[in-house]
């Protein structure tokens, strides 16, 4: 015989099993896309008023008005890099990509903070000691208490112009079946692009400035790790949805197999018994 019923009875289950493991995967994810766009929802539209505010109110200041580290590069090479992403893997190529990324944005005076563990042991290898600290970015809806610990840091290498500014990298959701790892530039914040009309500030741009800088950073973190969270999920729905399907095609075609090889073992035994009574 080809295979052994009792084998490929046992492989069936096998694949059977991985399938529904799979599919309680993907539906997990699919949960946890909802809240997740959710709550991003909530947030971009202050996130994006925020950057509006803050790159019109720098239209009014004079280049002595610019004194704030945010709002000016420190003259050092070094440039900070926060770099989120997945605390597990089964996520497609999304690790595999972000990885890649981080490897071209860094650089020899390059400093790095992550969040997620599958990025902390590729930016050890890449940073070394220029990794400034590791945050894990969890199983549950991001809280914004993991912005305070970010900004904290950030704080410490940007207000004693250590760096001359900090760059994002993260997957940005576009869709279920889309994420995109994203680069984005946030500090020094850069002014409203010419021939957009600058707005009136009460009592004068230089106050509100200095009001919204801290509150900019933290929105600008929150969406990028609301951001990457979902893209995670959709990336390990459709990594799910595929090991699925394959895992029930493997079970069907074991079934097909393990049907064959029990009909020819029930010929072969009823041509023996033939073979018997004609002697």
């Amino acid at each position: 015989m080809p295979e052994n019923l009792r084998t490929l009875k046992g492989r069936i289950r096998t694949a059977r099993n991985i399938a529904q493991l799979a599919k309680t995967l993907e539906m997990v994810s699919v949960s946890k896309i909802r809240r997740a766009r959710t709550l991003a929802d909530t947030v971009r539209p202050y996130a994006e008023r925020i950057t509006v505010l803050t790159e019109n109110a720098m239209q009014s200041l004079s280049p002595d008005e610019k004194r704030h580290p945010y709002l000016k590069a420190a003259p050092v090479p070094a440039r900070l890099v926060l770099a989120i992403g997945p605390d597990k893997g089964m996520c497609g190529p999304l690790v595999g990509n972000l990885v890649r990324n981080l490897a071209e944005a860094m650089d020899k005076h390059s400093l790095l903070i992550t969040v997620g563990r599958k990025l902390e042991s590729a930016g050890a290898r890449l940073a070394g000691s220029r990794l400034l600290a590791s945050f894990p970015m969890g199983a549950r809806l991001p809280e914004y208490s993991l912005v305070f610990d970010l900004v904290q840091v950030i704080n410490q290498q940007v207000l004693a112009g250590r760096v001359s500014g900090l760059d994002i990298l993260y997957g940005r959701f576009v869709s279920y079946f889309v994420q995109t790892p994203t680069f984005q530039n946030v500090l020094p914040l850069a002014p409203a692009p010419a021939g957009s009309r600058p707005e009136d500030f009460e009592p004068g741009s230089a106050e509100l400035l200095s009001a919204l800088l801290p509150h900019f950073l933290e929105v600008r973190l929150f969406d990028a790790v609301v951001q990457a969270f979902s893209a995670e999920h959709a990336a390990r729905m459709v990594a799910m949805q595929a090991a699925k399907d394959n895992a029930l095609d493997i079970a069907e075609t074991y079934t097909l197999l393990y049907n064959k090889t029990r009909q020819e073992r029930i010929t072969s035994e009823i041509l023996d018994l033939a073979n018997k009574g004609k002697k």
